[in-house]
């Protein structure tokens, strides 16, 4: 065979071969590449995380982390699918970057928060995702721009936990709120028990059923489906009991549940809750539980029952059920058949609740006061913008007095930036429950990350039941203006390249 031949050869070879081998080599890093990376505890919130993550093949367990992007500490685990290691020894109140990979293989930097220490605990509630992808997403997003602790789940992820790629859209719908805070949930009908659940969720204790505090909020989550696989509900209560006895003293108790004790609904109608109501909230008013959260209906509902208030957190993207006055029962309060979240801001000495639609207009609010005394809010349900530079963002904030007595008095507030005040304007006398709205156009000239605070009774004039919801911390990160793509400039490379490799086989020809 002649050289010219070999040549020939050897480059078709090359052309069909090396796609070939790029593909498997992109294979095989994506097998062991982490993904669907979250957080959540399995201890102590204020000292440890718990991070979690898979790989499509068994590859080792490592997370880097420290306080900024350097690391300087690392944790090592074993060789598994799904990943699971827990820091612990944290600094209370700390922000730390870490990545995960095995050792060779990383994800991108990402970062964590420790319980703050300030007893002021901001969390999400909400619950039933299902099928409708575009929606969950939307709503993640969302949900994303709120500046939040953590995240409670109350079940039905996906329609069937027993499809593991449910549960790998579930995660990729819900990426832009796992990136950033740590994710607890219960069970709920549709994961069926299955050990995906297990698999995917790293919680406290048992799993099934566990507690964990944070702030001055005592968390229990239950399995509220143990019945659909025939179990009973006796370990639990039993537990119950123990737990709310070791931990009767915290100022709050939140109980998550997927299935309700109390909704307007043809369910409860046919009786469905009638073992929660039995067996479960006669404990509840023992222990003097606060709050009851749920979902399991496809809406949203406020209840109330000797002195408990229960929430149905229904859907984020699950299938809407209509909220229909035929079936409204005489524990309602409001309810409405749409896709939303809860918001939860809590004191020792307050809890402050507000419901949302998921375009972020306002769907209920009610606040929990242990003393008779004035109390302003600031309040901006989106605390992260983004967009390019030069862009003006109109942020509509609204200032409500939520405590127990009317304020007789106008309040100076401000809006500033590295210190420096960049609004000045008066907040008026508010009775309780009264609002004042004002709008602030956030403009930046370059390029990068900038931040301004709201702090309103600046002068400390009011006595008010908490002060740490006076102030409200706003991100925005400015973009570069994208520059415009020249198709002529293009056009006339291409041809370049083209006439480069025409020409000299042109000119040997017209040589021979």
């Amino acid at each position: 065979m002649s050289t010219k031949r070999k040549l020939l050869v050897i480059t078709l070879i090359s052309i069909f071969i090396m796609p070939a081998s790029v593909q498997f080599f992109q294979i095989s890093a994506a097998e062991i590449h982490p993904r669907e990376v979250h957080l959540s505890w399995q201890n102590d919130t204020s000292t440890t995380m718990t991070i979690s993550w898979k790989t499509s093949e068994s590859t080792s367990s490592v997370v880097q982390y420290g306080l900024d992007n350097t690391y300087g500490l690392e944790e090592i685990g074993s060789s598994e699918l799904f990943h699971v290691i827990e820091l612990t020894g944290l600094a209370p109140n700390t922000a730390y970057h870490f990545r995960v990979g095995n050792g060779e293989t990383w994800s991108s930097d990402r970062d964590f928060k420790t319980e703050n220490t300030n007893n002021h605990v901001t969390f999400i509630a909400m619950g039933d995702s299902r099928h409708n992808r575009a929606d969950r997403a939307f709503s993640a997003k969302q949900m994303s721009q709120i500046s939040a602790d953590f995240t409670i789940f109350t079940g039905d992820f996906v329609d069937s936990g027993l499809d593991a790629n449910q549960w790998t859209n579930w995660f990729y719908d819900f990426r832009p709120l796992l990136n950033e805070i740590p994710f607890m949930c219960v069970l709920g009908n549709h994961e069926k028990n299955h050990s995906n659940y297990y698999n995917n969720f790293a919680l406290p204790g048992k799993e099934e059923y566990y507690s964990f505090n944070y702030g001055p909020i005592h968390f229990v989550a239950l399995h509220s489906c143990v019945p659909s696989y025939g179990g009973t509900f006796d370990e639990q209560i039993d537990w119950l009991h123990a737990d709310l006895q070791a931990h009767n003293e915290y100022e709050w108790k939140i109980v998550v549940l997927h299935r309700p004790a109390f909704a307007s609904s043809p369910r409860y109608n046919d009786g469905d809750y009638d073992d929660i109501k039995a067996l479960l909230v006669p404990i509840f008013e023992q222990y003097n539980i606060t709050m009851v959260l749920s979902g399991h209906d496809h809406f949203y509902e406020r209840l109330a029952n000797n002195n408990i208030t229960y929430i149905v957190a229904g859907s984020v993207g699950a299938p809407l059920y209509e909220f229909n006055p035929v079936y409204r029962i005489n524990q309602s309060i409001t309810g409405e058949s749409t896709y939303h979240f809860t918001v939860m801001d809590v004191y020792p000495n307050q809890l402050d609740f507000r419901a949302f639609r998921t375009d972020y207009s306002l769907l209920d609010e009610f606040t929990f006061n242990k003393e008779d005394k004035p109390d302003l809010r600031v309040e901006v349900v989106q605390n992260k913008y983004s967009g390019f530079y030069n862009e003006t963002k109109e942020i509509k904030i609204r200032v409500t007095n939520i405590g127990e007595q009317n304020i007789s008095e106008t309040t100076a507030a401000s809006i500033e930036s590295d210190f420096s005040v960049l609004q000045t304007f008066d907040v008026p006398a508010l009775d309780v429950r009264e609002s004042y709205e004002f709008q602030y156009n956030w403009s930046v000239s370059e390029p990068g990350a900038y931040n301004i605070i709201i702090n309103i009774d600046i002068n400390d004039i009011i006595d008010e039941i908490g002060e740490g919801n006076n102030e409200i911390v706003l991100f925005y990160t400015a973009l570069e203006i994208p520059k415009k793509t020249s198709y002529t400039s293009n056009f006339i490379m291409i041809v370049s390249f083209v006439l480069m490799l025409i020409i000299p086989t042109v000119i040997r020809k017209k040589k021979t």
